[in-house]
């Protein structure tokens, strides 16, 4: 487990079940680009909640992070903990074919949204025992999960927002960087001031108006380059006083290590 980690997401605030698919049909569309191998767990908070009152299982908060440690805990700990709730029971009852809890009637919510989701070729399986430890969800829940690590790659459900319904996800960006099948590309050009902050402002102004994907880095030579490898850039462009002098800009191809100094115009021309 990572000590820190960086997050995206995507909310949708006064959500609805069709709302819900639209999120999961972006996640789909972010993990099928990135070639990265996942499956979606689905769950409803309130489904849960329903199992809990017809166990007559008390200290539900406590019982449902308990719930929550499954993919942490070996399923003996995790019994061993609901034990102390006289809970232990709902480990069977999770074992259960989903034909079973189509007598709850929050399962509707699921079935609702496998319904929208194919719509969007989303595909999602139901896990009862899946239980998001925070409180403040109140619907469909649901993780995103690669057989190639252990940890939960995306996750999120449905909550309130000032009494709105909504519904969101987040992404771990560190785990799914490590799962990413993306080839590094050669990308974008770096353009280094070498003093002439000004001017090089201006060429990189031009060069994105140009559509072409543009970095500026100010200061130490060294550090610029560095940044450029480390980015895969495929071009640095130098703006010193002697660029400005020539009217020409000096191009330093990354790869090969070939310069030529080019005019503005040439440069754009080239770089397109």
């Amino acid at each position: 487990r990572f000590r820190q980690i960086t997050q995206c997401d995507i909310d949708v605030i006064g959500s609805s079940l069709n709302s819900e698919s639209e999120v999961l049909a972006v996640a789909k569309s972010v993990f099928d680009e990135l070639k990265i191998k996942y499956t979606i767990f689905v769950n409803n908070r309130k489904l849960l909640n329903e199992i809990l009152e017809e166990n007559k299982i008390k200290n539900k908060e406590q019982v449902i992070k308990e719930i929550d440690k499954l993919d942490k805990l070996t399923e003996k700990e995790v019994l061993d903990n609901l034990k102390k709730y006289n809970a232990e029971k709902l480990l069977s009852i999770f074992k259960k074919p989903e034909s079973y809890f189509k007598k709850y009637n929050s399962y509707k919510e699921i079935k609702e949204l496998a319904k929208y989701c194919r719509y969007y070729g989303v595909k999602f399986k139901f896990l009862p025992s899946l239980a998001r430890g925070l409180s403040y969800y109140n619907g469909n829940v649901l993780e995103i999960k690669s057989s190639e690590i252990k940890e939960t790659i995306a996750a999120g459900g449905a909550y309130l927002v000032n009494g709105i319904q909504s519904f969101g996800i987040s992404f771990g960006l560190d785990r799914i960087a490590k799962l990413s099948k993306l080839d590094a590309k050669e990308k974008g050009v770096l353009v280094i001031s070498l003093s002439k902050d000004k001017e090089a402002v201006t060429l990189a102004n031009k060069l994105r108006s140009s559509n072409i994907n543009t970095n500026i880095m100010f200061g130490k030579v060294t550090k610029a380059l560095e940044y450029a490898n480390s980015y895969n850039m495929k071009y640095v462009i130098f703006v010193g006083s002697e660029e400005i002098k020539k009217k020409k800009f000096k191009l330093k191809d990354m790869k090969t290590g070939k310069e030529e100094y080019l005019s503005e115009k040439e440069m754009i021309s080239r770089l397109r």
